[in-house]
């Protein structure tokens, strides 16, 4: 294999022996994983128990009132004389397999009576009473309305149906535990307060729509027909109030390419990195929702986890986020010094920027809330659907409120609402200590370089003690068992990967190299080609051998806590946050005229699809729920399947993105510029650039200024979280 720029660095053999000796390490500890792949006999694997089996639901409640369906979890009891007990422990042993001993069931309680009917007074030995399982096996009771009620009276018919059925066809037995029951009178829920409330909202949102756009048509009709009208800003804070809404102007707003400044110039490749990482992230949440959703055959899942290639892919898969936090630490960084040069010192930018960056990424936030807590759960169309969508209405409902504190990553981390949203605060918190560490620097610039470097040590220390204080792994396992949860209890999830401090060196890397572009674009330093180059080096080459490795932590329960685990994990972060930050400087003061270089500028698309990039996170994971949501049980799990996931979601998710982006992103971003601004709109363009529009994920932090009455201006800071 050959690696770009080796033949410049002065560590080839250094890097060689390393890479060899991580190959050499990777064969011994993946014997075991091949092992394993070779070991999933067919007809071995379909001798135990189906992991899930519904009743047709349709079957149990059509034309009978008293029908009742209920999905059970059954906890099959050890049996050490069994065959079958043995298999089950072969194929549950590893974190990338699932548990084979906790079974889903959907019931239908018509057939359960029949059962124990025909059995009669021999019903009572198929009954098994609750056992000591020191694994979870079941969500909350406190996510199960009226769960009480439902075990206390047909527990023991699902109980000993259940029981029946093992016995007879496998000669086991376990403990069976009702999480769900559906009759007609729940089948569809009757309208709320929120359902309301979110219903009057869209139709408010859209008549301010069509009243916005009528007012700016009759306004361009009096502009003596300006070609660029839509393109340019009202000079009357009314007119500018009353033309939020229209259509037009915010399709212009959308499609607009403005002239650019040089550090915009510099950056323009971030718009395709962006959308291309956004596509590879959705591609990885639909293999976790393969993973999680109900299929008939599941063993293709644990097939391809088993291969050792698919758990290094994985391995680094899960940190393309850390290349969103780079971006935003670069781009905030950069935004800053470019805003704040030449300037007075003001304290008052901190709190400025923390009130716009909160603002400017509230409105489809919220909106999104309000649907997860009123309208959400009626897409459902299965009953294996129920964890994916009520349970999270229920969650939203009780905890909406950590989420817009941005302290969801932290506080009941747990059967978190909206999970994907762990990004937003680990964002906001890294941005409130990146714009008070610049606010520091813009006062004593003197301290650049030492905070530069408390800056890089930082970043790996913080991950270090988050590992050996919780003692993990170096690197996220592939968790098969963790998804059947969507993640709410994976370890590993909950405690690490989605904490700030695992990510803060990336961010970290990206201020700093925010810095050294400053430095290099004011001539204060000279471009340091070959240094940059031999750091992007070392560090792929490291992420390369960390992925070597993968299988290890899937395979080898080590034991933690561990201090060379956790050297290990700062090492991991630190390779990370260098790769994606050398990438992004060696591709800023790249040959503008390169094939390479003008691939990546992109074009009105991608500009256009990046600024919808806020909206397509936020709604991406909701509309994949909706898409596994409305899958039958016997779906099986292939090739094809995959594709379609993956395309219907990806055009859903940027179709509502971009009804999003016009109704109300952009709206209320114009309001807000209007309410923190006592003076006149800030510019007569659209959009300086792509690269300075807020949005959470679509864009980064930009910093702007806007003039007031007279000569006085006002500051705003407006990031773009990715």
């Amino acid at each position: 294999m050959k690696f770009p720029f080796l033949r410049n660095s002065p560590f080839p053999m250094i890097s060689l022996v390393r890479l060899s000796v991580l190959c050499v390490g990777w064969h011994l500890a993946t014997v075991d994983a091949f092992d394993v792949l070779l070991g999933y006999n067919k007809s071995e694997y379909w001798k135990i128990p189906q992991l899930q089996l519904y009743d047709s639901i349709e079957q149990c409640l059509h034309n009978k009132p008293e029908g009742v369906f209920c999905v059970a979890k059954v906890v099959i009891k050890p049996d050490s004389r069994s065959e079958i007990w043995r298999l089950i422990k072969k194929y549950s042993k590893y974190t990338f397999q699932y548990n084979h001993d906790v079974l889903t069931r959907g019931v239908c309680l018509d057939r359960c009576k029949s059962v124990v009917e025909q059995l009669g007074p021999e019903a009572e030995r198929f009954y098994v009473p609750k056992f000591n399982v020191s694994k979870r096996y079941a969500i909350s009771d406190w996510l199960l309305p009226n769960v009480t009620q439902y075990r206390r009276a047909y527990g023991y018919l699902i109980n000993v149906c259940q029981n029946y059925d093992l016995r007879t066809r496998y000669n086991l037995s376990g403990y069976a535990e009702i999480e769900e029951c559906t009759t007609n009178e729940t089948l569809d829920r009757p309208m709320d307060t929120l359902d309301v409330c979110y219903t009057v909202l869209l139709a408010l949102l859209l008549l301010l729509a069509i009243s916005s756009q009528c007012y700016d048509s009759w306004l361009a009709r009096r502009s003596s027909g300006d070609a660029n009208y839509y393109r340019k800003s009202h000079k009357s804070r009314v007119a500018t109030l009353a033309t939020a809404f229209s259509l037009r102007r915010n399709w212009a707003r959308l499609t607009y390419k403005a002239s650019r400044c040089q550090y915009q110039q510099d950056l323009d490749f971030l718009d395709l990195v962006r959308v291309l990482t956004m596509s590879f992230i959705l591609l990885l949440h639909v293999f976790i929702g393969m993973a999680m959703f109900t299929a008939q055959n599941p063993l293709a899942m644990e097939q391809f986890s088993a291969h050792p290639l698919s758990q290094m892919l994985f391995s680094i898969a899960p940190f393309q986020v850390d290349m969103f936090f780079c971006i935003s630490g670069l781009l905030l960084t950069v935004q800053f010094l470019e805003h704040t040069e030449n300037k007075r010192f003001r304290i008052s930018i901190l709190w400025q920027g923390l009130i716009n960056r909160y603002l400017r990424s509230l409105p489809v936030y919220a909106v999104l809330m309000l649907f997860t807590v009123s309208r959400y759960d009626t897409y459902q169309t299965t009953p294996s659907a129920y964890k994916i969508m009520p349970k999270v209405r229920l969650i939203c409902r009780r905890k909406w409120w950590i989420n817009f504190l941005y302290i969801n990553n932290y506080y009941q981390p747990e059967e978190q609402c909206l999970i994907h949203t762990w990004y937003l605060a680990a964002d906001f918190q890294l941005f409130v200590i990146g714009l008070a560490v610049l606010t520091l620097l813009w006062r004593f610039p003197k301290a650049t370089f030492w905070t530069a470097v408390a800056l890089g040590v930082v970043g790996v220390v913080l991950p270090m003690i988050n590992t050996y204080l919780h003692a993990m792994d170096a690197m996220m396992p592939l968790t098969m068992k963790g998804n059947e949860y969507q993640l709410w209890y994976d370890e590993y999830f909950v405690k690490t990967y989605q904490a700030t401090e695992t990510h803060c060196c990336s961010y970290f890397c990206g201020m700093i190299a925010g810095l050294l572009y400053n430095k290099i674009t004011r001539k204060e330093l000279t471009l340091p080609l070959g240094t940059l180059k031999n750091v992007f080096t070392l560090a792929y080459i490291s992420i390369i051998g960390f992925a070597l490795q993968a299988p290890l932590y899937n395979m080898i329960q080590f034991s933690k806590p561990s201090l060379w685990m956790a050297i290990l994990s700062g090492v991991h972060k630190l390779s990370i946050g260098s790769f994606y930050s050398m990438a992004f400087l060696l591709l800023t003061f790249h040959d503008r005229t390169s094939a390479v270089r003008r691939w990546f500028s992109g074009n009105a698309l991608s500009r256009a699809m990046a600024r919808l990039g806020f909206g397509f996170y936020l709604v991406q994971m909701s509309v994949l729920k909706v898409v596994f949501g409305n899958y039958p049980e016997d779906t099986r799990i292939n090739v094809q399947l995959i594709v379609s996931t993956f395309c219907s979601t990806f055009i859903l998710s940027y179709s509502i993105a971009l009804v999003a982006f016009i109704l109300i992103e952009k709206p209320f971003d114009v309001l807000f510029k209007l309410l923190l601004s006592s003076g006149k709109p800030r510019r007569p363009e659209l959009e300086s650039a792509s690269v300075s529009k807020q949005s959470a994920i679509s864009s980064i932090s930009v910093i702007s200024s806007a003039k007031e009455n007279g000569n006085a201006k006002r500051n705003g800071l407006q990031e773009e979280v990715k």
